[in-house]
């Protein structure tokens, strides 16, 4: 069976160099970086969307989300619209309260 998501060299190579800043409010920026896990076989996209987490340009927490087999199009439009992804936003609002179960 093949998976319609692979990634293509190119893709994980560009996907890999990728950093976007996203202000969430005045004093909170989430940088956005994608990391292919070297386990990712040739029908499996092992990627993680590295949350590095920033309040008043000090470094607060990073968090992680498993992208298993999402698309290269859907991984960069997640990594590029942070601040408008809910889930996202309520995992680290959680974290960063010390409620994480």
């Amino acid at each position: 069976m093949t998976n319609i998501n692979v990634l293509t060299p190119v893709q994980i190579e560009h996907l890999s160099s990728l950093r976007y800043i996203n202000a969430i409010d005045e004093h909170m920026r989430i940088v956005a970086g994608v990391k292919v896990l070297d386990n990712a076989g040739q029908y499996d996209n092992s990627v993680l969307l590295v949350l590095d987490i920033f309040i008043d340009d000090n470094h607060i927490d990073t968090m992680s989300f498993n992208l298993h087999n999402y698309a290269y199009e859907e991984i960069v439009a997640l990594a590029q619209g942070i601040r408008n992804n809910d889930y996202i936003l309520r995992a680290v609002d959680t974290a960063l309260a010390g409620d994480n179960e």
